[in-house]
């Protein structure tokens, strides 16, 4: 009787009747039945041994991958009759009747997720087709992925179902949970089948297809990897199928079977994070980190998420400074090994730790380096199935995490790592040439590193690696006579890098102890580094020892000397001396055939005659290119388009010439010329400046300043200072220009450098014009012509000569004007200034429009209007529409001239230049008042003087114009007290014609 009553109190326990109700369906394990009830495993483990005593449920072990015990149900029906004799309970295994409705049971709720990072295009991919399968190795993040996805979808108004897989999971059980779903939702079709002990899964598939295809579905199934049940990947062979507007997706570690090679079905696999994301995700867990303990997280870790999260712990726990030097590995170590390395064969298991000493893709022949087994390709396969390899390129590596795991098992490091290196050393280009000296300094091969290094620097140096190179050469351990080499690697790098001091140190030991051909070489790089910090004697004294050391031989090494020799003497403006030094250089070198120096020759010309000869130093500077990217000098070819730059800039083709500065940052920043990077830096700032983007112009001339202040560079330091100076007097600021423009005068004067201050004197004189000083604008520019006269700057007297014929034609001296304005125009068409020539022809436009010659005027103004389309500078097709407008006005083309002035308001609006538009509203102001409308001429007028407010002689221009208007419409008083302000302006600035044309009106 007690046993009786025992089962009885049993079958009282609703988490009993439920565990029953479970393996009515099919047979489960403890901790299955535990996850399922969401109920500890030790409470589902006592009722089950309860249940099993009572002999109600029996256990099996199964060998799935590891041993698991497995509980069935002995019976389907209990009887329990009340007798004479007491309690009576029968159990019996009989046919099923009755059909459970285990709503309650089956669980289909979404997993429960904080969200993500880093993932926004696979969600994007996830939601294309119908059917896609999601895919990536143990604790990457897809079912974090796959859960938000489906809560969106479930926001999104549809009906989500989720089934997570485990080992034991029958099709049937799957079957019953998709019924009571659908019958949940209006669809019962599939539930009556099952109730009615309906088994064939042609009949289950083809009722679930039309399912599926629903558009208010979306059917999650996580963990495929799990499945054992063969006709559960039949299932899924046809569910693939569907093509509605239904979503399935399922989400596994590899590929599942029912996918072919023939199915066109998306696999999206999910891959580590970003270095930026694994920022991200730290941050978002209250641990912050700098980009360098970033880069180790990087390195040991990588992007897969469980990983970050055990090291957020552990951060959590303990000093997190402390922790991110070390970073060890965790719990990460023994999910693995449980989840992963226990699972494998042992071939897939040995490939595994011999590819981790690699940390780059290899190729398969460097798997059979490292795996020389007969079934290496076929392992290989499997491992990328199983998400543990990746196949980037047709080049095979290991996910981070799984790396610094298998990592740590490999017993014999050394070997492994010389291995690699050989294999690298045979590749030959300068990454696999990298990753052999890292490979060497793991094993120990310090002299043959060594070597590598002094026979790779320059080409490694040339394409980007300077950093990581200086690294190898500070840990390499060789004896002194290597050492002394590799400190003049060390030199060179430090000298790309700007960092000057250093590189003199690097430079000056070894040269000590060096004697003929090196200590010339070392004289010469050591004047080299003097070039750049612009200490132009100390360094042609270095490069004329070098030569005295030589005393004639060595012809590669005598003209490299003599090019150097060359840059400086152009820094110093002795053109003369430049241009014989690169002619006895280009003697050495074609003597020798070295075709390196001769493109140094070239470029080092072309140089010297941008400033007077921009055809012939266009010509001499392709030549260069054409060498240095033949024999692949990437330091030249970065350096040689700066060049070309320049000398396009200054024809006026600022278009192309920003297409070769944008290519020459590319290259400097691709090989760490900081230097270079700050010579680019300053021109794309320029290309803003021509665009009126003053600001984006001034965040480019700050980098430049911010870098060239970093490596000490005066010269790079007083270019800034000298393009903020002119973008603060464009923008009307002249105080802080001013200060600008005397701070880099400063430095120009220190270093000497005549043609920087000749720039620098003609933009104070741009300044003073800009302000309406006209006599003092005129004085800077004489003192800027007189130094390029003197030292030949052809291009920079033509510039000065136009500026002065502008300012002469402002002031009435028409004459003077044109003859400095016909100077300029016949240098500038010698040189094929295209924009400079239609610049020249605009001012000289002015000038016939002041003199009153409008049918000149008209001629030249619409003559430079094409051109500055071609070029696309706003601001001087702004000033040719208004001068046109002016010209066509006084010819009485009133509606030529209003066609010319809108054009030009619309360019200076784009511009939001002030100045423009106050003068072009001037000019509008003066065309109504011609068609009689002298409300509208009024309001133009009044804008005009607003917007001038700043340049007051170009708002007394505009006193004339409002002056004469108040005089049309018969207000005298306010006509004369208008042009006797402009007379005080006209007078004060020298304007002369203006000053007498006011006075005519007034006497």
């Amino acid at each position: 009787m007690a046993e009786q009553i025992a089962v009885t109190k049993l079958l009282a326990d609703e988490t009993i009747i439920t565990i029953l109700l479970l393996l009515r369906t099919q047979p489960l394990h403890c901790r299955k039945l535990s996850a399922i009830l969401q109920k500890g495993e030790s409470q589902i483990a006592r009722r089950l041994s309860q249940l099993e005593k009572a002999g109600i449920i029996e256990s099996e072990w199964v060998h799935e991958d590891r041993n698991i015990k497995v509980y069935f149900l002995k019976t389907d029906r209990i009887r329990i009759q009340i007798t004479d004799k007491g309690i009576g309970v029968q159990y019996t295994p009989e046919k099923k009747e009755k059909f459970f409705a285990l709503e309650s049971i089956f669980q289909v709720d979404i997993p429960v997720t904080e969200g993500f990072i880093d993932r926004e295009d696979q969600l994007a991919l996830l939601d294309q087709p119908s059917f896609v399968v999601l895919t990536g190795i143990a604790g990457i993040g897809k079912t974090s992925l796959a859960s938000f996805y489906a809560q969106q979808l479930k926001d999104g108004g549809k009906k989500v179902f989720w089934h997570t897989f485990s080992e034991l999971d029958s099709a049937l059980f799957v079957v019953k949970k998709l019924a009571m779903f659908l019958s949940k939702y209006g669809f019962p079709q599939l539930l009556d089948y099952v109730k009615s002990d309906g088994t064939d899964m042609r009949v289950v598939e083809a009722i679930l297809l039309d399912h599926v295809k629903a558009a208010d579905f979306a059917f999650f199934f996580d963990d495929y990897h799990l499945v054992t049940d063969e006709s559960m990947n039949h299932l899924f062979s046809h569910l693939k199928k569907s093509e509605g507007k239904g979503k399935i997706c399922v989400i596994s570690r590899y590929k599942p079977p029912f996918i072919s090679v023939f199915d066109s079905i998306l696999e999206v696999r999910l891959e580590e994070m970003g270095k930026e994301a694994v920022k991200q995700f730290l941050e978002s867990k209250g641990v912050d980190v700098d980009d360098k303990t970033l880069e180790k997280v990087a390195e040991k870790i990588g992007g897969h998420p469980l990983a970050l999260e055990f090291l957020c712990h552990a951060a959590a726990e303990s000093d997190p400074v402390t922790l991110m030097e070390e970073i060890p590995p965790f719990e990460i170590g023994s999910y693995l090994w449980d989840e992963i390395y226990s699972r494998l064969d042992p071939e897939e298991q040995q490939l595994l730790v011999m590819l981790s000493i690699f940390r780059r893709p290899v190729d398969m022949e460097a798997v059979k380096l490292m795996c020389p087994f007969a079934t290496v390709r076929t392992v290989t396969k499997q491992l990328i199935r199983k998400n543990l390899l990746k196949k980037i390129d047709n080049k095979y590596i290991h996910h981070a995490v799984t790396r610094m795991f298998c990592l740590e098992m490999v017993h014999n490091p050394k070997d492994l790592h010389q291995k690699a290196a050989k294999f690298y050393l045979r590749q030959e280009t300068s990454k696999d040439i990298m990753e052999a000296l890292y490979h060497l300094l793991r094993a120990g091969s310090h002299k043959e590193g060594a070597d590598v290094i002094l026979n790779c620097y320059e080409m490694l140096i040339n394409e980007g690696h300077a950093s990581q190179l200086l690294a190898f050469c500070r840990v390499v351990d060789v004896p002194p006579l290597y050492q002394s080499f590799l400190m003049e690697v060390e030199g060179e790098i430090y000298t790309l890098q700007g960092e000057y001091d250093r590189a003199v140190q690097c430079f000056t030991i070894p040269l000590e102890q060096s004697s003929g051909l090196q200590k010339a070489s070392l004289y010469r790089k050591l004047g080299e580094v003097y070039e750049k910090k612009r200490e132009y004697k100390t360094a042609e004294q270095l490069f004329l020892q070098g030569l005295d050391t030589l005393r004639g031989e060595d012809a590669v090494e005598q003209g490299n000397i003599l090019v150097n020799l060359a840059a400086v003497y152009a820094e110093l403006s002795e053109p003369d001396r430049a241009l014989s030094c690169c002619e006895r250089a280009l003697t050495w070198f074609s003597q020798s055939g070295h075709k390196k120096g001769i493109a140094h020759v070239y470029n080092q010309m072309g140089e010297i005659y941008r400033y007077s000869n921009t055809d012939k130093a266009l010509e001499l500077l392709f030549s260069s290119l054409e060498i240095s990217q033949k024999i692949g000098d990437i330091q030249k070819v970065a350096s040689t388009y700066a060049a070309v730059g320049n000398v396009l800039y200054e024809r006026g083709q600022t278009d192309e010439a920003v297409t070769y500065y944008e290519k020459s940052l590319e290259l400097s920043e691709q090989i760490g010329n900081m230097v270079g990077i700050a010579r680019c830096c300053n021109n794309i700032g320029v290309k803003y400046a021509l665009e009126w983007k003053w600001s984006y112009a001034m965040e480019y001339y700050r980098k430049t300043l911010s870098i060239c202040e970093k490596i000490k560079d005066k010269k790079g330091i007083a270019f800034s200072y000298s393009n903020l100076g002119r973008a603060y007097s464009r923008l009307g600021s002249w105080e802080k220009a001013l200060d600008y423009f005397h701070a880099s005068l400063h430095l120009r004067e220190e270093l000497s450098d005549k043609r920087e201050m000749s720039y620098l004197y003609y933009n104070v004189g741009l300044t003073f014009q800009d302000m309406g000083d006209f006599k003092e604008g005129l004085h800077w520019m004489e003192k800027s012509l007189k130094v390029r006269e003197s030292i030949g700057y052809t291009l920079g007297v033509a510039y000065c000569c136009a500026s002065m014929g502008e300012i002469y034609g402002e002031m009435g001296e028409y004459d003077k004007a044109l003859t400095f304005l016909e100077k300029a125009l016949h240098i500038h068409e010698r040189e094929k200034g295209t924009w400079m020539v239609a610049t020249t022809k605009i001012f000289s436009a002015q000038v016939y429009v002041n003199e009153k010659d409008f049918e000149k005027a008209v001629l030249l103004a619409e003559d430079t209007i094409k051109t500055f389309e071609k070029v696309g500078s706003m601001e001087s097709l702004t000033r040719a529409h208004r001068v046109a407008a002016e010209a066509q006005l006084g010819l009485g083309s009133i509606e030529e001239a209003m066609v010319h002035a809108e054009a030009s308001l619309r360019y200076a609006l784009k511009m939001s230049s002030p100045q423009s538009e106050g003068r072009t509203r001037r000019v509008m102001g003066s065309i109504l008042c011609e068609t009689g409308e002298y409300e509208r001429a009024a309001e133009e007028f009044r804008l005009s003087m607003w917007l001038l407010k700043k340049y007051s002689y170009e708002r007394a221009k505009t006193y004339v114009e409002f002056g004469l208007l108040c005089r049309r419409i018969g207000q005298e008083k306010k006509f004369r007290f208008l042009l006797w302000k402009a007379l005080g302006i006209f007078r004060d600035v020298g304007a002369k014609s203006h000053e007498e044309y006011c006075r005519q009106y007034l006497e």
